[in-house]
């Protein structure tokens, strides 16, 4: 504590935190020279240009008192220091001089990096009471509202006052040299960055400020970096290429969303920054447009509008055999016009009423399609508010078959892999400025790992979205400029970023399949009412296998007559010598007999061919059997992750109510009662809701028995009752009951699922305000089964041809769903004959909303 009780206490802030400060807020030397080109848009520049000299050599004299500057004669690793006297004498470090005496520093530095705009400029006061205050920004507004634009109407990048400390990744000496007009004198302001590890708090950092004749009438901003940190690495050979790639990714990364001009210069060598132009885009065989604007219905709400288009060359690959093959089959013929028609009547297609599908046009397929915010909502009910207007682009690219150009402007030129691949990724753009995120932030890998091979790739996809700050100023970036603050703005912008992504693999995967539908059809017709499945397959490889064997017992029997007959002739020819002709014709039919038993001994080899059926359908009835297991072992743990969100909360009410009954401990009495009940009905809601589960182990899945389907249902829903009460769902069960004679495991998962996606669409229904009656769940039992239904929004059209299809699923975010349990109900039901089917009928928001299990294989006594 100070020895002076009166002298008053003041905060200050240690010099060393802004060595922290300027370590930790930026990732890189593109990064801190960024910053400096954000200040040269905010000041309504024209472009900018970056200057880095490694060969300069300089230096810079500073005048003050033996006070302000004795103690700051610390080298750094490309700036000497040395300190004289009036008269010039060099002062040693053990030279005594007056705190009062005026001496002079000389800084003398290697390398420099200056960048420089010819922008508004800063006055002398607003150096002094800006520039220099750290953390303290003109551009800064209240927290959460629109900025006030620049005279250019541009709305400011920076707001935080600390982007220059980023430039202590560069070197060691900051200086600014700025004009408000050329007629008006250069005011400039310096300090050292290796002096903040000498002072001791902030204000002791040597500052100096001038002002300097303006004989150049120069008006703008040039910041100055001198004494460059690590030299070597800035001489190295291909670090030139590197800085502008880096800085071509930064700063205005494509051609389309290009606003601000940068220029570079590497020891007196201009270099320009290589972007992403329309005619690399044009080599994309798709791309995706998105535009979250405002509904012309209600301008109070926004929309997404969302496009694919797909060139004919995405379908026409010969990237592979299998691909040659199917594009020969497809597009050799009639062109792909059988395609281009199949098109209009395709399933997964269906619900795209605004599509387009051109044979010979620039792009052979676009489908487009409108969301809502509602489809933006999040399952957890987490606030989120809309982010403002926006638009963004995907483009998919074939790096390793960039095939012919489709369009006459592209004609001649080649995809730039280096450049794509340098590129990939989908970047967020602000005023065409980047701001960095980490890594695979979309989560575009994601498509990889989820079981399709259509989706977007992270190494051979392009996009952006394209922010600004007058429409998006409520996204704020995080101090260290990777990424934004993790607010309700985000979250919605995240959601609306997700839903294009679901909406470009979605539609990839669905032109996709629809080739390859296309193509297993063209080349594997239904035969004699066969189909054409892997077991319609077998059946006619057996019919064939089986029409041989006749023919090779056919072939023996007619040379066996034959035989007979020659012998016979033969034994007649000899009573009649001299016959020629006779002998002749004998001669022929020993011939024809020959042929017959070469063929027959050909026929006869084909038995090994029957063998190799047999074994190839043992395999396919193995491999079958393995799936059903699949099935059911992930049944289960679909059930079980179900389980397990439910003995959570369980839990959770379990603890609340034991620490409630702790502080009730020391007057122990009738209070104490209701606690104790409500923990005894939680643990027979976790007994209950494990007894679930023990019945779908695979251990007994071979057993069946005879179920009534009215008790099997009466039973489910009173062990879910605790889940569905607190869901505020109601459940009700019409309708005549029937027997059926089913593996009770397999008939409990197909029910669970299909209770669990309807409780989840009637919770999602009430996020976002499509469920305004009281939730329910129907069960209508049928003479065959029963059909399932619910109060909540129903099926989204464009799923209804997929829905049941493995990996599918409108649900919006990963963690709600994988697209399994519809599939898995599907292929349970398969292994004894059964089926779902979504029935037509629609609900009041016009989407189909039943689903009808047919269990008439299983039905005792039909």
């Amino acid at each position: 504590m100070s020895d002076d009780p009166d002298q008053p206490a003041e905060l200050k802030v240690g010099a060393h935190v802004l060595v922290q400060l300027g370590s930790e807020l930026v990732t890189d030397v593109e990064q801190a020279i960024l910053e400096c080109v954000k200040n040269a848009y905010d000041a309504d520049a024209p472009g900018c240009l970056i200057d880095i000299d490694t060969r300069e050599v300089g230096a810079q004299v500073e005048s003050g008192s033996a006070a302000k500057l004795r103690m700051f004669d610390r080298p750094s690793e490309t700036v000497t220091v040395e300190l004289f006297d009036e008269t010039g004498a060099q002062l040693l470090p053990t030279t005594k001089v007056d705190a009062a005496e005026k001496i002079q520093r000389k800084l003398t530095y290697t390398g420099r990096i200056t960048i420089e705009d010819k922008g508004d400029g800063l006055s002398p006061d607003q150096l002094r009471t800006s520039w220099l205050v750290i953390s303290r920004s003109s551009k800064r507004g209240i927290p959460g509202a629109q900025k006030a634009k620049t005279a250019k109407g541009r709305t400011p990048l920076g707001d935080k006052g600390l982007g220059r400390l980023g430039s202590m990744k560069l070197g060691d000496i900051l200086r600014i040299e700025t004009a408000t007009a050329p007629s008006s004198p250069i005011a400039v302001a310096q300090f050292r960055w290796a002096d903040c590890e000498s002072a001791k708090t902030v204000d002791e950092i040597p500052v100096f400020m001038d002002e300097i004749p303006n004989n150049d009438k120069f008006k703008g901003t040039r910041v100055s970096v001198l004494g460059l940190r690590d030299l070597p690495e800035w001489r190295r050979k291909d670090r030139i290429s590197e800085i502008t790639r880096s800085l071509a990714r930064l700063i205005s990364p494509f051609e389309t969303t290009s606003t601000f001009p940068v220029g570079v210069k590497l020891d007196g060598v201009d270099h320009s920054l290589v972007t992403v132009t329309e005619e690399v885009l044009k080599r994309a065989i798709a791309d995706f447009q998105f535009k979250w604007e405002r509904d012309p219905k209600d301008p109070k709400k926004h929309i997404l509008i969302a496009e694919a288009r797909f060139r004919k060359r995405l379908f026409t690959s010969t990237r592979s055999a299998k691909a040659s093959r199917r594009t020969a089959t497809v597009f050799d013929k009639d062109g792909g016009a059988g395609f281009a028609k199949s098109l209009h009547s395709y399933g997964r297609l269906k619900a795209y009423k605004d599509k387009k599908i051109e044979l010979d046009g620039a792009w052979f397929i676009t489908l487009k399609r409108t969301f809502q915010w509602s489809d933006m909502q999040l399952d957890s009910g987490a606030a989120i508010i809309d982010p403002g207007a926006f638009g963004g682009a995907f483009y998919f690219f074939h790096l390793d078959d960039p095939g012919e150009a489709d369009e006459p402007a592209a004609a001649g030129l080649g995809v730039d892999r280096n450049l794509i691949k340098g590129m990939t990724g989908i970047s967020i753009l602000r005023d065409g400025f980047r701001v960095r995120s980490q890594g695979d932030w979309l989560e575009l890998s994601a498509g990889m790992t989820s079981g399709s091979t259509y989706g977007m790739r992270v190494d051979n996809t392009v996009g952006y979205f394209a922010l600004t700050g007058e429409e998006n100023y409520r996204l704020v970036e995080k101090s260290d400029r990777e990424g934004f603050v993790e607010d309700a703005a985000y979250r919605g912008f995240l959601q609306i970023a997700r839903r294009c992504r679901i909406f470009a693999n979605e539609t990839l995967e669905q032109v996709r399949r629809a080739l390859d539908d296309y193509y297993k059809k063209q080349v594997g017709p239904e035969v004699a009412g066969v189909a054409a499945t892997v077991t319609g397959s077998f059946k006619q490889l057996e019919a064939g296998l089986q029409s041989t064997e006749a023919a090779r017992d056919d072939a023996a029997r007619i040379a066996g007559e034959l035989q007979e007959q020659i012998e016979q002739l033969e034994r007649e020819a000899k009573q009649v010598p001299g016959e020629g002709s006779a002998t002749k014709a004998l001669q022929l039919a020993s011939n024809a007999v020959l042929a017959m038993e070469i063929v027959r001994s050909k026929l006869t080899e084909s038995a090994q061919s029957g063998a190799n059926l047999v074994r190839l359908r043992q395999e396919f009835e193995d491999r079958d059997e393995q799936m059903v297991a699949l099935f059911e072992s992930a049944a289960v743990g679909l059930s079980a992750r179900g389980l397990a969100h439910e003995l959570r909360t369980h839990l959770t009410e379990i603890r609340q109510r034991t620490a409630a009954i702790e502080k009730m401990a020391t007057g122990a009495g009738k209070g104490l009662l209701p606690h104790l009940r409500a923990i005894r009905t939680s643990c027979s809601a976790i007994s209950s809701a494990a007894s679930l589960i023990d019945p779908m182990l695979p251990r007994s899945r071979a057993i069946k028995e005879t179920i009534v389907l009215r008790d099997f249902v009466e039973e489910y829903f009173k062990t879910r009752a605790n889940a569905l009460d607190r869901a505020g769902i109601k459940t009700r069960i019409i309708g005549t009951s029937s027997n059926v004679r089913a593996n009770r495991p397999r008939l409990l998962q197909v029910f669970d699922n299909l209770v669990r996606n309807s409780s989840y669409w009637l919770r999602r229904g009430e996020i976002v305000g499509q469920v305004s009656s009281k939730r329910e769940i129907l069960v209508e039992l049928t003479g065959f089964g029963f059909v399932l239904s619910d109060n909540g929004p129903g099926v989204d059209p464009h799923y209804e041809e997929t829905l049941f299809d493995i990996f599918v699923t409108a649900k919006p975010e990963r963690d709600s769903g994988q697209g399994l349990g519809l599939f898995i109900t599907t292929e349970l039901l398969r292994i004894d004959g059964c089926e779902v089917t979504l029935l037509p009928d629609r609900n009041d928001t016009g989407n189909r909303y039943k689903f009808a299990v047919n269990l008439r294989p299983l039905v005792v006594g039909v």
